[in-house]
This record gives structure tokens, C-alpha cells and sequence, in this order.
């Protein structure tokens, strides 16, 4: 698996992509323009787009609002969520963030931030808010 930092003048992942990393969930015009022209991280196995996380940041935050994961891939969906985290955190820790906080809508995802010491913050009808602290 490799991962692809992409800004948001990188130009979008395709239509096909984002259905199949969000399967089962409502891709809004908004929803999509976020996901296509934001910041973003990519996870590739082989070619495979397989997964994606968007993020924002301000001043001392990193702010992942939208996480996709692809369940059908050769990578299993911890690899792939294990991979985006890691590459989350470095740039948190490269860039001098003191906090990180994820937004998940998939139950795959909760779990591996809880071993890898995130605390839940919120329950939101999209999702739980969870949050890692650097020093």
C-alpha cells in the first residue's frame, strides 16, 4: 500500500472512486465538491484507490471530516485505516498540530482509534467525534 497527499488544487478522485469508499452513504453536491477539492490523503493498493481521507486544518488542529474506506480491496479495511492514520499523525507531528480530531460514519474505523489510544468526544447523528492530543 502507498499514500498520496493531494491539495486542493490536485484535482478530484472519480465518481466510481468516492461510491465505492463510501458505499451506503449519501453523496451530496457539497459532499462531493469536499471531497473532490480539499485536502486529502489517498491510500492505494496497487492502482486501487482504496482509500481517502479529507481534512482541514487551523491554526493548532487537523480536522478530519470525511474518512472512506474501501471494504473489498486485497488491503483490509484496519490496514488501509491503520495506513491513513499514520500518515495523519506524521503530518500532525511535522507541522506542529497539537490536535487531531476524526469524524467517523464507519464502525471499522472506531475500533482501530481506540487501540491507537484516540478518545470518543462526541456522538453526532453523522458519526462519532474522536481526538488524539500531541504534546
Amino acid at each position: 500500500m502507498h499514500y498520496r497527499v493531494l491539495g486542493p488544487d490536485a484535482g478530484g478522485v472519480s465518481l466510481a472512486d468516492l461510491r465505492r469508499l463510501f458505499r451506503g452513504q449519501r453523496l451530496t453536491m457539497a459532499r462531493r465538491a469536499r471531497l473532490e477539492q480539499g485536502s486529502r490523503i489517498l491510500a492505494l493498493c496497487g492502482r486501487r484507490v482504496v482509500g481517502l481521507a479529507a481534512y482541514g486544518r487551523s491554526d493548532r488542529e487537523l480536522r478530519v471530516e470525511e474518512i472512506g474506506l474501501d471494504t473489498s480491496s486485497d488491503c483490509t479495511p484496519a490496514q488501509i485505516a491503520e495506513g491513513l492514520l499514520d500518515a495523519l499523525e506524521l503530518g500532525c507531528v511535522a507541522g506542529s498540530v497539537r490536535r487531531l480530531v476524526v469524524l467517523t460514519r464507519t464502525g471499522p474505523f472506531d475500533e482501530v482509534l481506540q487501540n491507537r489510544g484516540y478518545t470518543a468526544i462526541a456522538q453526532v447523528s453523522t458519526g462519532t467525534w474522536f481526538e488524539k492530543r500531541f504534546v
